[in-house]
């Protein structure tokens, strides 16, 4: 995994790791960034992980797998920092091939400066360009899903449909009226699932449902099924974070939601969430 990390906020490499290692999956990180916290409380302190610094720490990371004979079932990129950031995920990916590629599109959602993004342009286009074609799973929100198909300045905006190229595009922050939700593109079918809107949510929504859609798929799960049981654990994680007006996700107090959607076994504090699927 290669994405931020911070000291306090549960967002990036912190939810996403923690995420996956509670569904039972080894998880090795790249931090991208060493910040005190998400920028969004104010000044993040600490500062941007030169691609010189991450590059030195896959090498050690390299001889380690290759000394412990552990191979790479995944990788998973999230926020990058800096253009070398992305070259060096480009790296990764080709180096190892492994049998999963999530590219989780970290750019933007619409409400920033910069016409919505919250990187550079030439960070986003290398995302775009670098990193999308290397995917299996591509998880973008709505906004970002628009930047990269050039829909933002439509009056009327199209739906989202699959991403070119890529097997499984797992669209998040899709609104309809009152509600928001999820759509999947995969196999030619189209999976959307919706529930009620929330007043206000934490940061760290969308690297939770992304690393839990992957840790179904490297469970074997099938892709509408790990859909459901994704979204439907982070959407209970955050009406705890909802209900208790929490600033942060609740991952230790609601991590038991988690647990349960990786065993397939339904928790009865979580909701019963419908998928509807069409050819």
């Amino acid at each position: 995994m290669i994405s931020s990390f911070t000291a306090t906020s549960h967002v990036g490499s912190v939810v996403s790791a923690f995420v996956l290692r509670r569904m039972g999956i080894d998880v090795t990180v790249l931090p991208t960034t060493l910040f005190g916290r998400h920028p969004g409380w104010g000044s993040p302190g600490g500062n941007i992980v030169p691609s010189s610094q991450l590059e030195d720490m896959w090498d050690a990371v390299q001889t380690q797998s290759r000394e412990q004979g552990l191979p790479f079932d995944a990788v998973m990129t999230g926020y990058m920092g800096e253009t070398g950031h992305v070259e060096l995920a480009e790296t990764i990916i080709r180096t190892l091939n492994p049998p999963l590629v999530l590219v989780d599109p970290v750019m933007g959602d619409g409400s920033r400066a910069r016409e919505g993004l919250y990187i550079d342009a030439d960070r986003a286009e290398a995302i775009c360009d670098r990193l999308i074609p290397l995917a299996n799973i591509a998880t973008p929100n709505l906004w970002e899903w628009r930047f990269m198909t050039g829909n933002l300045s439509e009056d009327d905006p199209i739906p989202p449909r699959p991403l070119t190229g890529i097997n499984e595009t797992l669209v998040t922050s899709v609104t309809s009226g009152p509600q928001i939700g999820a759509m999947l593109f995969e196999a030619g079918r189209t999976h959307t699932i919706m529930h009620d809107r929330f007043q206000g949510v934490p940061n760290g929504g969308g690297d939770a449902l992304a690393a839990a859609y992957l840790g179904h798929r490297l469970s074997g799960t099938p892709p509408r099924e790990a859909m459901g049981r994704a979204v439907s654990a982070i959407f209970a994680v955050m009406q705890a974070a909802n209900a208790a007006d929490a600033g942060e996700l609740p991952l230790i107090r609601a991590q038991h939601f988690l647990q349960s959607a990786a065993t397939g076994a339904h928790d009865d504090a979580a909701p019963n969430l419908t998928i509807k699927t069409t050819p």
